[in-house]
């Protein structure tokens, strides 16, 4: 039979097709088994296994004695978990749905709050649900927490538009409509519980639910795992400060890690996930790096089998994690507490004196016209409230203590709660560290800086001899415009032919301000800023705390630098100015109709403000002219009228550094601004003879095996050698500070050390309102002991608003008197560092 070569044909085309199919799936499994083997064996195993990270605890904080601070122990936590497939089966909900509500419960019994917070919220103004998926945020962070949100709970946002639309869906997908007399918090805190799973669903990891849970609630909720799926018991790690209140601001706090902590670019690379405790303050903050367990190179490992469903089945390996490294502090405990106590004390009594003065006729009388013409509403009058003592070792600028008041609990902004809304809400700003942080006029406890500064310049020996002569007339020719000292005038020849050393302990304005005369001469020197310099009073101290502020001491570029804006100047005075000739000049164009732009007035008043620091003041007004002309379209009449110019003119008067300013700075007053943590090092190198040393409150970095891995060693700023042969003059000043012919005798006599101290007071006047009342002035008080062999300690204390220098004696007197008493020093009932972690 003749066989069709049609058919032939087709059979032909379907064996090739078979062999290339064949051959192709041939080389396919070569591909497989033999060329690629090891990628997909690697893959197949990534798959199949899952690696967890597992961190050591944080290190602890100690004082020098090794007195802990910050510690980290272990705490019972509820977990949950379930894989994607779980959540996914209405059957499975189904189970889990009620062994939420019975753990919800169960933690309820106890007081315990669940942890987590679900998006959708009640408002309680319009009763309607919405979502918070944060405050504070940006429009973009929102709408990618949304985006993530709705994406792991599998919601179209076309179909579930709104918050109430999300939540009526998901109260019937996990069956809340079926539980009876459920109530509308329980059903959120279920809610929140699943939804925190899906959010970290891939994550095969458990999410913790309810955190620091007593030993009885882990054994009811133990004896119930058959009936409670999903839900476990796991071992978590939980920071406590055992000292409570003490040393609060120094020792800082642990938190979660928040948006601006800049987790993608900084933590995330050094290994940190997303839901890690890092340090939010103090040392907890600027030790981080050492503290933590969380970096990748501390961090440890567990490699867990996968089942199909995803669920972890057993270990396969594991790799020990490494604790984090021990931060030992300068502080000593002891030290600490006692400053503590007697700041807390001297502002209290302080206070106390405060309010019993204001009721007094006499004051009230003195203070008439000043008191009628303040707004109290506006401007409510401010009396000693908060205050800081820091404690120096001279001889190598060791912090030994730094204490303010008020502090707070530490234990309290870790656990949250009503104590964290009190701690935030005090107007005294408990947060905020005083000693570095805060600033203000130093008062008289600047004059051992131009005292020091005509020394060594030369303008001044140390037998010469200054009179107080009533008003200092050198830079001005009105009687009533010129500086005088604070003694009144009938007492006036107390002030008689001083030297540096009565200069000194007498605290005579008329000497220093001669000395400043003398210092900025007929041409303007800047010698006397250029000393506070070298004291370290421009920089910051270099102690390891974060957010220090740096002091400013008064010149030219304080008062106002043409290189920054308006804004961005270092004191606020130029602010002031700008808005003086801001309103005069709007009040200039209503009178005649005009508005001007904002923007071309703050261009217009910068280019003022510039002119006036490169022109001499004679020649001001035909410089204002043409500025005045081109920026505002003024017209000739109007640039040549007095109204106009005159007020620019007596507003950029202020604007310009000069002697009357140098005068004030002598003393301490203008716009110089020191921090507490500033006058120790300066006070610390008077004490040591002229060696100004950074300020550090870092001991040593200790592994957690007992090794010195960091010691720090005194750090140096500079050396005042020109200054050393004139210590002993300066010395003997501020000894007579406290002596029978001292301004703070009264307040030392009797005191069994007196003859070791030596110290200055400081009283800056504040003006709040427009007006100064001496109950608002600030309180400063410096001292050095002992004074009859070299000296060991430096002290200073500020008291703002604290009425005057001498009211700041008490703290410094309190604490000295303990020191020299309890030489032992016992630090009492605290916890010290265990076993192998003992501190050298």
């Amino acid at each position: 039979m003749k066989i069709n070569q049609t058919i032939i044909r087709r059979y032909l085309i379907f064996t090739i097709l078979v062999v290339v199919l064949f051959s192709a799936l041939f080389a396919r499994l070569y591909s497989l088994q033999i060329v690629n083997a090891d990628q997909y064996q690697e893959s197949a195993e990534t798959s199949s296994f899952k690696t967890i990270r597992v961190t050591g605890r944080r290190g602890m904080i100690t004082d020098a004695e090794s007195v802990v601070f910050a510690m980290s122990e272990d705490i019972y936590n509820v977990s949950f978990l379930v894989t994607n497939a779980e959540i996914q089966s209405d059957k499975r909900v189904k189970e889990l749905t009620p062994a939420i509500l019975k753990t919800i419960e169960i933690m309820k019994s106890y007081g315990i709050e669940m942890k987590h917070e679900f998006v959708i919220q009640r408002n309680p103004e319009t009763d309607l649900w919405e979502f918070n998926f944060g405050k504070g945020i940006s429009e973009k962070a929102w709408e990618i927490r949304e985006t993530y949100w709705y994406g792991n709970h599998y919601l179209s946002k076309s179909r579930y538009p709104t918050a109430e639309d999300c939540y009526n869906f998901l109260y019937k997908r996990y069956f809340l409509d079926q539980v009876e007399n459920l109530d509308e918090e329980t059903a959120r805190q279920v809610m929140a519980v699943y939804s925190e799973m899906r959010m970290n669903i891939f994550n095969s990891m458990p999410i913790i639910i309810a955190e620091n849970i007593p030993f009885e609630a882990v054994q009811e909720i133990s004896s119930l795992t058959m009936s409670l799926p999903g839900v476990g018991i796991d071992v978590g790690e939980k920071r406590v400060y055992p000292r409570h209140n003490v040393a609060s601001q120094i020792i800082g706090y642990v938190g979660p890690i928040a948006e601006r902590d800049n987790y993608a670019t900084e933590l995330k690379p050094m290994g940190y996930q997303l839901n890690d405790i890092i340090g939010k303050d103090g040392i907890e903050r600027s030790m981080e790096n050492w503290l933590t367990p969380n970096i990748a190179s501390r961090a440890g490992s567990r490699v867990m089998e996968k089942d199909n469903q995803g669920r972890l089945t057993r270990q396969m390996s594991y790799t020990q994690p490494t604790d984090g490294n021990n931060v030992k502090l300068t502080i000593i405990d002891s030290y600490q507490r006692e400053a503590e106590r007697a700041i807390a004390a001297n502002v209290e009594f302080t206070r106390s004196e405060q309010e019993k003065e204001m009721f007094r006729d006499r004051w009230r009388s003195n203070n008439k016209a000043k008191l009628e013409s303040r707004d109290f509403l506006e401007y409510p009058l401010k009396l000693a409230s908060t205050g800081t003592m820091v404690v120096v070792e001279v001889n190598t600028g060791k912090v030994l203590a730094m204490a303010q008041h008020p502090t707070y609990d530490l234990n309290a902004m870790v656990a949250g709660g009503k104590e964290v809304d009190d701690i935030l809400l005090d107007e005294r700003r408990p947060l905020v560290n005083y000693a570095i942080q805060s600033k203000a006029e130093p008062g008289s406890i600047f004059k051992m800086v131009t005292g020091l500064a005509a020394l060594t310049n030369g303008v001044l020996t140390v037998d010469e001899e200054i009179t107080d002569e009533g008003p200092f007339m050198k830079y001005t020719t009105k009687v009533e415009d010129a500086p005088t000292c604070w003694i009144a005038k009938g007492y006036r020849k107390d002030h008689a032919n001083l030297n540096i050393v009565s200069g000194l302990s007498k605290s005579c304005n008329y000497y220093f301000y001669t000395l400043a005369g003398k210092l900025y001469g007929e041409t303007g020197s800047t010698l006397l800023y250029q000393y506070a310099a070298q004291m370290g009073l421009t920089t910051r101290t270099g102690i390891q705390l974060p957010g220090e502020a740096r002091s400013i001491v008064g010149n030219q570029t304080s008062v106002y630098d043409p290189t920054v804006s308006v804004n961005e100047q270092e004191t606020n005075l130029p602010l002031l100015i700008a808005a003086k000739i801001k309103q005069h000049l709007q009040n200039i164009g209503a009178s005649y109709g005009i508005t001007y732009d904002d923007k071309r007035l703050d261009a217009c008043i910068k280019q003022l403000m510039d002119m006036a620091l490169v022109t001499d003041q004679g020649k001001w007004p035909d410089a204002m002219r043409p500025i005045l002309m081109a920026e505002l379209n003024m017209t000739r009449e109007m640039v040549w009228l007095q109204a106009v110019i005159g007020e620019i003119w007596y507003a950029l008067n202020d604007l310009k550094w000069g002697g009357s300013m140098e005068l004030q700075l002598a003393i301490g007053q203008s716009i110089t601004l020191l921090t507490p943590a500033a006058v120790a090092r300066y006070v610390a190198a008077i004490g040591n003879g002229g060696t100004v040393y950074n300020l550090s409150i870092i001991d040593s970095i200790i592994s957690p095996e007992g090794e010195i891995l960091n010691q720090y060693q005194p750090s140096i700023f500079g050396n005042l050698d020109s200054a050393q042969p004139f210590m002993p003059y300066i010395k003997e000043g501020m000894k007579g500070v406290v002596d029978e012919s001292g301004t703070a005798r009264r307040y030392f006599d009797g005191f069994k050390y007196q003859n070791e101290l030596w110290a200055k007071t400081g009283t800056s006047q504040v003006m709040i309102g427009g007006i100064k009342l001496d109950l608002e002035n600030n309180g400063w008080f410096v001292a050095l002991t002992p004074f009859t062999k070299p000296a060991e300690i430096a002290i200073v204390v500020l008291i703002p608003n604290g009425k005057a220098g001498a009211e700041a004696t008490r703290a410094a007197r309190d604490f000295i008197g303990w020191w020299y008493d309890d030489q032992n020093k016992f630090t009492g009932e605290t916890p010290v560092v265990p076993g192998n972690q003992l501190m050298p």
